[in-house]
């Protein structure tokens, strides 16, 4: 497979890996909830729950839930050609900073599917505590405390890796290390995801206001492969040099 062959499958890849991920982020998490509707969880347990995780996926029914959370934890894989094609990128790819930002991408994909896969089980365990009766609900409290702390840590830790990552790797188009002009590091996933945050407050309560904020970073990914493609390619060294750093 020849070296502009490779860069078409990687791009492809990750392509393909954004979307599937909006379409689980949006499955699992894509909701737009009023706590207030909750008091089961708004009022009566509010000290002991964080009440926005635990009503959020109280009107997804298991199937959906699951599907969401599968679709994502098994195509995070398909990210990984992407982020090979972003270190393509580097003007010395066996630079200490290169090599650096290349495999904390891959650690931040390593990372992501645990935590959005616990989505399913948080969002499953406030289902039963909100359909069975009070007497069961303080076993299973203590069920989806441990659940809830899960996804905190896992999800956390590869959020914020992944952020950090992308952001460090922004500095560095802006410091002339790659191929990109400086102008592309306020297009890369990091940016691309604060520049939606505005929307967040602008759109009304609706379907389409959880999309975004479910699936705000990966749309980001989607962004970004989709610029790459239109914008940067050509910018790729050929063959005969790609790997001459």
């Amino acid at each position: 497979m020849n070296y502009k062959t490779k860069i078409r499958w990687a791009l492809l890849s990750g392509i393909t890996a954004a979307i599937c991920w909006i379409i689980g982020d949006i499955f699992v998490a894509g909701f737009e909830v009023n706590p207030a509707d909750y008091p089961l969880f708004s009022k009566t347990y509010a000290d002991l729950v964080d009440v926005d995780l635990a009503v959020l996926m109280l009107e997804g029914s298991s199937q959906r839930l699951l599907f969401g959370a599968l679709i994502g934890a098994m195509t995070a894989t398909l990210f990984l050609p992407g982020i090979w094609l972003s270190y393509q990128f580097f003007r010395n790819r066996s630079s200490w900073y290169a090599l650096f930002i290349y495999f904390s991408l891959i650690l931040s994909v390593v990372l992501s599917p645990l935590g959005h896969a616990v989505y399913f089980y948080v969002g499953e365990i406030h289902k039963a505590i909100y359909h069975t009766d009070a007497s069961a609900h303080p076993y299973l409290l203590e069920v989806a405390s441990a659940f809830t702390k899960s996804l905190y840590i896992s999800w956390g830790v590869a959020i914020i890796v992944m952020f950090a990552s992308w952001l460090a790797f922004s500095i560095l188009i802006f410091a002339g290390k790659t191929f990109l002009p400086k102008w592309a590091g306020l297009l890369t996933p990091f940016f691309l995801t604060l520049y939606q945050l505005p929307l967040r407050y602008i759109l009304p309560s609706s379907d389409l206001k959880g999309y975004i904020g479910s699936a705000g970073f990966n749309i980001s990914y989607l962004l970004f492969f989709v610029v790459i493609q239109f914008l940067f390619i050509k910018r790729l060294p050929q063959e005969k040099t790609a790997y001459a750093n």
